[in-house]
């Protein structure tokens, strides 16, 4: 899609429309509507095992999740579970006590405490790219505009406090997809308001600060913390890029995951976010992906195991205390991504 002049002024006048929908509980497969929640019903391969001498099978719960070789392990007393999860363009949503697939959707992303979510649409509407801010309890959603076409906002990340969540917005550049801002979407009034950011680096993937009140992204390989205008907050220089997940921050906001620069051999680093010096270099471990802070002392990862690949919880001194998952080779090639929401 290519990219025409004048997207600043595009962002600047745009006004978000919201349009009422009605949410489906989970359907048969044969029900498919637009701004929906759906639900089918799908055929799962056995998962690879996922126990290991430092799993408690005899607390854990296995749970396999329809539509791919991926068996999760759950406690009930655990901070986090699984309340979405996508397979490439393919995405969940938790409903009760199983996991239905949502066929108008690339992406869902419960908010803490799990009552509502932003879904992100396959396809444009009306010309804009979209969100559905999701009342998951009462069965209702509002179709939200972000941004115009041929711009598209997704990768949403909610505050902790559940009031906003963010949207990178990405333009098409040759063959590749670049930054160019973000949309802070607020969940009580409806709104969305998109922001264009001077010299933002292209690779950048905008979340919140751990109190809610800035934005954080990758910039030119550190973090940098934007005010809710775009303007520049703070640069913290050489960290390494922000890790993935729901949350780079601590559950007490004090520390900050990042893999690690380049020149370290560890790869992943915890930075201590008001200094900024780094607080620990964790040794050993050498995680596929990082899906967020367990608690402040353990973050959760992905690494290969055999043939196949585990979610495993790592403290600082990279040592493996517990699997939360297991899945085969050819779910992390497909894209597995598992959205761990804070109870």
């Amino acid at each position: 899609m290519p990219v025409t002049p004048g997207i600043r002024r595009l962002l600047g006048c745009l006004v978000a429309l919201t349009l009422p929908v009605v949410l489906a509980p989970p359907l048969p497969a044969a029900a498919d509507a637009a701004a929906t929640v759906t639900g089918t019903t799908a055929e799962a391969a056995p998962a690879p095992s996922a126990r290991s001498s430092a799993a408690s099978p005899a607390a854990a719960a296995d749970i396999v999740l329809p539509g791919t070789r991926v068996t999760l392990r759950e406690q009930a007393a655990d901070a986090l579970k699984v309340s979405s999860y996508s397979l490439g363009r393919t995405t969940y949503l938790r409903r009760g006590a199983g996991f239905t697939r949502q066929s108008t959707y690339q992406e869902i992303t419960v908010a803490p405490k799990g009552g509502k979510a932003l879904a992100v649409p396959t396809s444009y509407r009306s010309g804009y790219d979209t969100a559905v801010l999701l009342d998951l309890a009462a069965s209702k959603g509002i179709v939200i505009r972000t941004v115009r076409k041929p711009l598209v906002a997704h990768h949403a990340h909610w505050s902790r406090d559940g009031r906003k969540a963010v949207l990178t917005v990405q333009r098409k550049s040759g063959s590749a997809w670049v930054t160019s801002g973000f949309v802070i979407v607020d969940a009580s009034a409806r709104t969305a308001k998109p922001t264009i950011v001077a010299k933002v680096d292209k690779a950048a993937r905008f979340r919140w600060s751990s109190d809610g009140s800035d934005v954080v992204a990758e910039y030119q390989g550190g973090t940098r913390f934007y005010g809710q205008d775009g303007a520049v907050r703070r640069t913290l220089t050489k960290t390494g890029r922000p890790a993935g997940g729901e949350d780079a921050f601590t559950p007490s906001g004090r520390s900050l995951m990042t893999w690690c620069p380049s020149t370290y051999t560890e790869h992943v680093c915890v930075w201590d976010r008001t200094s900024g010096r780094l607080a620990a270099k964790v040794p050993g471990i050498r995680p596929k992906a990082l899906w967020g802070w367990w608690d402040e002392k353990q973050f959760i990862a992905v690494i290969p195991s055999g043939g196949h690949y585990q979610v495993v919880l790592s403290t600082l001194q990279g040592k493996v205390t517990r699997v939360l998952a297991a899945f085969a080779a050819a779910d992390w090639n497909a894209k597995i991504y598992l959205g761990y929401t804070r109870r």
